[in-house]
């Protein structure tokens, strides 16, 4: 008897604990959501297709030509401050160039006549924006 009894109290809770943890790995390894190591798919550096470019449209240069100074007192001044041109007699939103015939022409970098009512010509983006928009790529003023 005193053997049973030495196999109840000493022996049998270190198995049973034992037992335990084993059951609680084998559950933590069953349920962690991870594949084998050698399930995992290997990443491959190169690209399995080619890449689907798009041809740039060609787009032609604009002509240079020569500058020329605003002359009278039309030219439009802007909600922010600044001041188009006056090109020949006419208010003028951008500069003035001189054409092929060598007549003065209003123009926004390409865009001859100039930029339209509320807008403003910008040296920084080449091209024409709101009147109100901020020089320079500066924020609203608060």
């Amino acid at each position: 008897m005193i053997g049973l009894r030495v196999l109840f109290t000493r022996l049998l809770p270190k198995a049973l604990a034992i037992a335990l943890l084993l059951a609680a790995l084998a559950t933590l390894l069953s349920c962690s959501g991870r594949k084998p190591a050698g399930e995992e798919k290997k990443a491959s550096p190169v690209a399995q297709s080619s890449p689907h470019l798009q041809p740039v449209p060609a787009v032609p240069p604009a002509p240079v030509r020569a500058r020329v100074p605003s002359q009278g007192d039309c030219a439009p001044r802007y909600a922010n401050g600044g001041k188009g041109t006056c090109i020949n007699n006419q208010p003028c939103r951008g500069f003035g160039v001189r054409a092929e015939n060598g007549s003065a022409v209003c123009t926004c970098f390409g865009r001859d006549g100039g930029c339209q009512e509320g807008q403003r010509c910008d040296p920084m983006r080449l091209a024409c924006v709101p009147e109100k928009e901020p020089p320079f790529g500066r924020g609203n003023a608060d």
